[in-house]
This record gives C-alpha cells, sequence and structure tokens, in this order.
C-alpha cells in the first residue's frame, strides 16, 4: 500500500532537508537505505528517488520481503523453472529480472532470510543470477532501494542480518520522521487524501474545517501516514457536508501526544467534553448503518458489558436532579476504596460528594456545573 502521492513533496522542514538529500545524489545510482516506522511513507520516499533520477523511464519494482517464506521470496526475486519445488508449475520471471534498468525497492529487508541475503549479495556484486531450478546465467540492471522499520545496526549485531550485506546497501541513509513531528504535513495529505476518497465515495467534499484539521495536527498518530489515511478514508465515508467536520472522524484518531518533551500545547476544547465527542461520533457511525446492524451491534455491547450497564445506567424519567446526584454519588463511593478517590472521580471534593450522597436539596447551580459527567 502506497501511503504517499508519488509527486507530492510535503512541505516540513525534515521532508524538504529528505528532498534536497535526494536530488543531489540521485543521479549517482548509488543505493539508498530508508528507515522509519510503519506507515511513515518509505514506499513513497523510494518512488520519489526513482522518479527524479536517470531510470525514472524504466520500471519500478517493489517487494515486501516480510510478506514471503524463505523459499517463496527467492522465487520472488530470481524467479523459478518450472518443477523447481512443489506447485511450480511454470517458469516465472522474478524481481530481478522484471525490473529491466529500473529500481528495485526491498521493503521490510531485515525480514529477509539469511540465505536470501547471501544470494542478494552475490546479485549485488556480480550483476547476474539465475532461477531457482535453473542453470542459465542471466544479467541483472537495477537500482537498489532498501527499505526497514527496524534498528538495522541491532538486527546487525544480532547476527540476523549480514554486515557485509548491510555495508553494501547503505549508500545513501534517509530516516523518515514519524509524523506527529511533521505536522505541517498534515494539512496537504488530507488534501490528497480527500480527493482521492471523494470520487470512491460519491462525496462532494472540498475540504477540511479548520477545527477538525486542529485536531489532526495535534495527534499522536502512532500509524503515521497510514493511519492518517484511514482516518480521512472514514471521514469522507462518513461527511454529510462538503466539509470534513469533527464529528466525521473516528473518534479514537485523535489520541492526543502525550510525549513529555514537545513543545506543542493541545488547543482547548470549549464547548465538548471527551464524552459528548465520543458520543456523537459513535451515533453518526452508527446512523450510517443498516437499522438490523445497528440493533445487532447494541444488543452486543449490552452482553459484554453487563456489569457497567447494571450499576451506571440510570431510568432518569421520573428522578429530579437531587436523586441523580445521590445515586451516582453512592455508586462512585462503593466502586472506590476512600471517599477522597470517589470524590476525585467526578471532579469534586469529598465534603461536596457527601452532601450529594445524602442527598441534601441545598445543591447550587455552582456545585452541579463543576460535575464533569453532566
Amino acid at each position: 500500500m502506497n501511503t504517499v502521492p508519488v509527486f507530492i513533496e510535503l512541505p516540513s522542514a525534515p521532508m524538504q532537508d529528505i528532498y534536497r538529500t535526494i536530488r543531489q545524489l540521485v543521479g549517482s545510482d548509488l543505493p539508498f537505505f530508508i528507515t522509519g516506522e510503519t506507515g511513515v511513507g518509505k514506499e513513497g520516499i523510494a518512488r520519489y528517488i526513482h522518479e527524479n533520477g536517470p531510470r525514472r523511464d524504466k520500471p519500478f519494482v517493489a517487494i515486501n520481503c516480510g510478506r514471503f517464506t524463505a523459499e517463496l521470496l527467492q522465487s520472488e526475486l530470481f524467479g523459478h523453472e518450472k518443477g523447481a519445488f512443489t506447485g511450480a508449475n511454470h517458469q516465472r520471471r522474478g524481481a530481478f529480472e522484471r525490473t529491466k534498468g529500473g529500481a528495485l525497492l526491498l521493503d521490510e529487508i531485515a525480514e529477509m532470510s539469511l540465505e536470501a541475503q547471501t544470494m542478494l549479495l552475490r546479485v549485488l556484486d556480480a550483476k547476474t543470477f539465475t532461477r531457482l531450478g535453473g542453470n542459465e546465467n542471466l544479467t541483472a540492471d537495477f537500482h537498489i532501494i532498501a527499505a526497514t522499520n527496524k534498528n538495522i545496526g541491532e538486527t546487525v549485531l544480532k547476527g540476523e542480518f549480514r554486515p557485509d550485506l548491510y555495508y553494501r546497501l547503505m549508500g545513501v541513509m534517509l530516516d523518515i520522521p514519524v509524523l506527529s513531528e511533521r505536522p505541517e504535513d498534515i494539512a496537504l495529505l488530507v488534501e490528497v487524501f480527500i480527493g482521492e476518497f471523494g470520487p470512491e465515495y460519491g462525496k462532494d467534499v472540498r475540504g477540511i474545517a479548520p477545527a477538525a484539521l486542529t485536531r489532526l495536527e495535534q495527534a499522536a498518530w502512532p500509524g503515521n501516514i497510514r493511519q492518517l489515511k484511514v482516518a480521512v478514508q472514514t471521514a469522507v465515508a462518513l461527511a454529510t457536508t462538503h466539509t470534513l467536520e469533527i464529528k466525521d472522524f473516528p473518534y479514537n484518531f485523535f489520541t492526543p501526544l502525550e510525549s513529555a518533551g514537545t513543545d506543542r500545547e493541545l488547543a482547548p476544547r470549549k464547548g465538548i467534553s471527551d464524552t459528548q465527542d465520543s458520543i456523537s461520533t459513535l451515533i453518526s457511525q452508527l446512523r450510517a448503518l443498516p437499522a438490523e446492524t445497528q440493533h445487532q451491534i447494541i444488543q452486543a455491547v449490552s452482553e459484554h458489558f453487563p456489569s457497567l450497564l447494571k450499576k451506571e445506567t440510570l431510568s432518569i424519567g421520573d428522578m429530579n436532579l437531587c436523586e441523580i446526584l445521590c445515586h451516582v454519588a453512592k455508586v462512585r463511593i462503593e466502586k472506590y476504596p476512600t471517599l477522597v478517590k470517589a470524590a476525585a472521580s467526578l471532579g469534586v471534593d469529598a465534603r461536596t460528594l457527601k452532601v450529594y450522597a445524602r442527598g441534601d436539596t441545598d445543591i447550587t447551580d455552582d456545585s452541579v456545573e463543576s460535575l464533569d459527567f453532566f
């Protein structure tokens, strides 16, 4: 899955530094080694390298080394002759043959078996190879690009990756920062993904509301660009207007940054609580489903959380405010080991909690407003 369009240059300073490095060295045919977390856009950078180099009119072939067993990966790279192994019913050309003078991306290269690493090193040095089960010596012409989400130096020290292959591949090292460290890229990525998914879902979505974009820029994004793409895809599918709003995004995509060293502060979310925001999003998603599916989901939730429903759900039709407060206060006092902790769970002090638990009617508007759960 290519998470970033080929010809898009992202505006953040770290990415601009990477583009400058590529433009300076791409004509040299040096091997590139791209590192970075899953979903940061390593394949997009590999394609950018290819499209800006002298081999741009030749094929770009990408192989995910983590998807294949050791035997199948060798077949994927070098090809095989008919009868080379069980299931090899015909001759097959491998990636080295299909590249034909273009670029070969070996993604997740750290997952490659030691045997396949040995064969790869031989091809890199001699520029020749044979298909599995064959004798014909074939010539390879390619620009090699490797990528991994692992600490490649650590895998070498552990004996999981050949040091001579590592030294052969580390011509130009590029480390792609995580998305949370380059929020300046998010607006452009959202624009691109809206353009991709709007027609797919038959939606005339033309942009994103400033408040929603701010929330995206402040999120943690543990899945990086790949996660952002899924978030925008979901929001476009749920959108009811020409602009993506906060309510259109699944609530879990707004996980805030938790790193203590960040100098970017979360903008205040005025007029809406986390609970209200979450409920609004869940309701919007449920309404997009068929009525029968909605009923099944609600029934499944009630079956999976019986204790929660039994303790916390209230039938408030015949209860006044004082009675509601009294009930909630008593539930929290039973739930927590101390009165102080029970009060803290509601955002009030212990004295106020005792007042609620007694069912006192002398409740001021100020005391009601202090309760987060309202």
